[in-house]
């Protein structure tokens, strides 16, 4: 009986992922052919993230290869396949989950600083070399940077089980509401050390150590949370506040 069991557990565990795989290999049949429009292919585009939204398992390990399978099956059509770098490329720039971040990272490696791409010129392809070595440096279970307000590093010395860095501008309402949930989040949590960094840049004394914050994490909204462990190393982020429970 009990042999019966697992027999059954395990087929409801491997034939509907067996499903998933044979819908996958057969998902992009005939893009060898493809020989319609690339420029702003709002149907392609669609296509592109419908298979990495609802085909595709949320890794970045699952999302390299199936960009891999693909990108070897569009090879011989240059127009086609440049089309989906740039789309994906964008796609993980500013990615659903936190963990996503280093597909963009990835691309960069294996193909944009690789081949020769449509629309890919040395300016552009200098600020994404900055982006992935960013997001390279600011990967999960990386130590943080630390970071220099009024000449002073103020990450390494603060000694907490965990540390949430929130990047907010107070004259923000967005920030504002966002830092209550967080004060209230933290008021159950005594072993978080939460450091509020105001990026109001009419309140600093030193806009390069402002434009310096921006730049070493990343920051193109506000507001944002980055939480550390003890030792440092970023465990979450670009998550909202009624998160940490649950990531902690």
């Amino acid at each position: 009986m009990i042999r019966q069991i697992i027999i059954v557990l395990f087929l409801s565990l491997v034939l509907p992922l067996a499903t998933i795989h044979a819908q996958n290999a057969h998902f992009w049949d005939g893009i060898e052919a493809f020989d319609g429009p690339t420029d702003d292919n709002p149907v392609l585009a669609s296509q592109l993230d419908f298979y990495f939204d609802k085909m595709v398992a949320p890794l970045p390990d699952s999302i390299t290869l199936e960009i891999t399978r693909l990108i070897d099956r569009t090879s011989d059509n240059i127009d086609l396949r440049d089309f989906i770098l740039w789309h994906l490329l964008e796609r993980y720039r500013h990615p659903e989950y936190m963990s996503q971040d280093q597909v963009f990272v990835w691309l960069y490696d294996q193909y944009f600083s690789q081949l020769e791409i449509k629309d890919l010129n040395t300016t552009n392809l200098a600020m994404i070399q900055e982006k992935a070595e960013r997001l390279r440096r600011l990967a999960l279970f990386n130590v943080a940077p630390d970071i220099k307000i009024n000449g002073t590093y103020i990450l390494q010395s603060v000694e907490s089980e965990h540390i949430v860095l929130f990047f907010y501008d107070h004259s923000c309402e967005v920030c504002i509401e966002e830092k209550r949930e967080l004060d209230s989040v933290c008021a159950t949590l005594p072993e978080i050390k939460v450091l509020p960094i105001d990026l109001n840049m009419d309140q600093t004394a030193d806009l390069s150590e402002l434009l310096a914050i921006f730049d070493t994490y990343d920051i193109e909204a506000k507001p944002l949370i980055y939480v550390l462990d003890k030792d440092k190393r970023i465990i979450a982020k670009k998550i909202r506040a009624k998160q940490i429970p649950s990531i902690l």
